[in-house]
């Protein structure tokens, strides 16, 4: 068989594989997106799989009527975006200095972060501090204990270190501090990264 063939077959099944698998992902969203919009009477009587049967607004109208419900999706939100920004933060300041080659003790560092990645403490552990900082109940124990990645920071730590000397060499020779590098050189090149 032609090696162009055999490619093209590759690619067809490729593709055929991947075509099941979103659909093994959406038809699942579109389920229970059709129930939500499907009368009872519909969905008692098991008429809805994908489309919805009867369009009924109701459960929407309880759902966006409950005050607390409303609190708990601001609550979400908050809590999304304040915890993005301070994980992205912490994790650039542990990428940066660990991806220099003349920081002492980086090995040591590294090692530790990396046994982090496989070994926790465990659930109890976990309570015990939250408790001991005084955070039961407070919207910092949902944000500080995954305040930085392990595998994110490695991430990042690597493709600092793939960014030339140079660029940072002759940022020092004018003058620049580290700070102002990473802010103004080495984030704006990262931003792929920092994307992923």
């Amino acid at each position: 068989m032609d090696t162009n063939l055999k490619s093209k077959i590759f690619v067809m099944v490729i593709n055929v594989i991947i075509f099941i698998a979103v659909l093994a992902c959406l038809i699942p969203m579109l389920h229970v997106a059709s129930i939500s919009l499907s009368s009872n009477a519909a969905i008692l009587s098991r008429r809805v799989f994908i489309w919805p049967v009867d369009i009924n607004m109701d459960a929407y109208k309880v759902v966006l009527s409950d005050r607390s419900m409303i609190g708990s999706l601001l609550f979400t939100v908050r809590l999304t975006i304040i915890h993005t920004i301070l994980c992205m933060l912490m994790t650039i300041l542990a990428a940066y200095p660990l991806s220099k080659s003349n920081l002492k003790g980086r090995n040591f560092f590294l090692l530790l972060i990396v046994i982090t990645m496989f070994f926790s403490g465990g659930m109890i552990p976990d309570y015990l501090l939250i408790k001991n900082l005084n955070l039961l109940n407070n919207f910092w124990a949902l944000v500080l204990p995954g305040l930085i990645s392990a595998f994110n920071m490695i991430v990042l730590r690597t493709f600092f270190s793939s960014l030339p000397d140079s660029l940072e060499e002759s940022a020092l020779i004018d003058g620049a501090s580290y700070l102002t590098i990473l802010v103004r050189i080495v984030l704006p090149l990262s931003l792929p990264v920092l994307a992923t």
